[in-house]
């Protein structure tokens, strides 16, 4: 008989996750033993696949977890906002947020997908591209004057991204430049960028 599963499943299941996110982070991901995730979460190996099946699918799960609920925050703010530069901002502190709280979840999503296999890469990309095709969206939004080519919007879309998806490492929240600030910098030097482009270098 198949073992009955607890009414904290669930939540046992997710601090596995925070627990391997930090583990992976400071080991890297083949260095990190089941042991040492075990260790992190105060549980029995064994315990581990009752929850997980592997040290795969525990990555795999993390990562799945983690772009799905940042793709979920960025989808919920840049909505919830006005116009193209309101939605734009909305969403940079959303991200900008969101990767200094969780700097070890970040780091396994950011680095790790090419431990994974065929199937949980594509499984991953997908939910990528859904983040990737609404910055897209918003830089055309933000030109609306001119009809940019799929090639550059998606250029453009992938150099915010350089901005933003590597702060957690260098940035330090005791430094003189708090958070908000940080979001304040990159639109700005986002905006005055795209804005200042000729039509004819947009097409």
């Amino acid at each position: 008989m198949a073992r009955p599963k607890a009414l904290d499943y669930e939540v046992r299941k997710q601090d596995i996750l925070r627990a391997a996110a930090v583990m992976f982070a400071k080991k890297g991901y083949n260095e990190t033993l089941l042991e040492d995730i075990a260790e992190q979460c105060g549980i029995g190996k064994s315990s581990l696949y009752h929850y997980h099946r592997s040290k795969h699918a525990i990555l795999y799960g993390l990562i799945k977890w983690k772009i799905e609920d940042l793709a979920w925050k960025v989808d919920a703010a840049v909505e919830a906002a006005g116009t193209p530069e309101e939605q734009f901002h909305a969403m940079t502190a959303t991200l900008v947020n969101e990767y200094l709280r969780v700097p070890d979840e970040i780091t396994v999503l950011l680095t790790m997908p090419r431990h994974l296999n065929a199937a949980a890469k594509s499984s991953i990309s997908q939910i990528q591209h859904r983040i990737i095709n609404r910055m897209v969206l918003l830089v055309q939004a933000l030109r609306p004057d001119v009809e940019v080519t799929r090639k550059k919007l998606t250029a453009m879309a992938m150099l915010y991204f350089g901005m933003t998806n590597w702060i957690h490492v260098w940035y330090k929240p005791s430094g003189s430049i708090n958070a908000s600030e940080l979001s304040g910098m990159i639109v700005r030097i986002f905006l005055d960028g795209i804005n200042g482009m000729d039509p004819e270098q947009l097409t």
